[in-house]
């Protein structure tokens, strides 16, 4: 299966009642990346099947960023990080085992997933070229306006009457029915080349009267750093 991406999204910005965290794979009505296209990108696997069940993006050579629920009941040493191809079970890929996973200490999937948000440290750093590099986070001058033109990607299909917080970002197309769906948890909404969200979850796949539900990266860049630096 090739990675799916270059979807392109009107961001609003506030999101209605909706309901589902993603684990079933496709990205609906996008179109196949080329390959280096989106080099942040990358497949969480289970080691033994090379099943993909998320996606994440890298954060730099030592960290990956997903979302929280695609971790909860996993373990480290059952997983694997894929990266530096668009085609799933390439053997040219580049494969990361995990060291440590770190999961907000606040998330809450009871309460519409908030604090979605988690980290995987690598055992085998990550080597830029020109299929991988790292991702990008927003700034705090950065200013998402409510017909930005926004990218998911990821090889996934989804999951419904929840809240909305601050830490959440909403992006749909009213016009078309294209968007994330299940398998793509985790992955990657970039605006202007950073990384502002992480799918996590919604109503049902690529809706066009309901919005997609992000992490709200930007929320949590004190968060990252701190894991990430220490």
């Amino acid at each position: 299966m090739a990675i799916r991406g270059l979807l392109i999204l009107g961001l609003i910005v506030a999101c209605y009642g909706a309901t589902v965290p993603f684990l079933e794979p496709r990205i609906v009505n996008g179109v196949d990346a080329k390959p280096g296209e989106i080099p942040y990108q990358i497949s969480l696997q289970m080691k033994l099947s090379n099943f993909h069940f998320c996606g994440g993006s890298i954060l730099n050579k030592n960290y990956v960023i997903t979302a929280a629920h695609c971790v909860l009941t996993k373990s480290k040493n059952n997983i694997q990080v894929v990266a530096g191809t668009n085609y799933l079970n390439d053997e040219k890929s580049s494969i990361h085992n995990v060291k440590n996973i770190i999961i907000h200490e606040n998330y809450s999937p009871s309460d519409s997933w908030k604090n979605d948000i988690a980290l995987l440290e690598v055992v085998e750093p990550f080597s830029e070229t020109k299929l991988i590099s790292f991702i990008n986070l927003p700034t705090s001058h950065d200013v998402i306006n409510a017909n930005d033109r926004a990218v998911i990607s990821g090889w996934g299909r989804l999951w419904m009457n929840y809240n909305i917080h601050d830490s959440h970002i909403c992006a749909y197309d009213p016009e078309s029915p294209r968007g994330s769906c299940h398998g793509d948890s985790g992955g990657p909404l970039t605006v202007n080349g950073k990384l502002v969200g992480l799918v996590s979850w919604a109503k049902a796949c690529a809706l066009t009267d309901y919005p997609t539900v992000y992490t709200r990266v930007s929320e949590f860049k004190d968060w990252i750093k701190t894991h990430t630096e220490a």
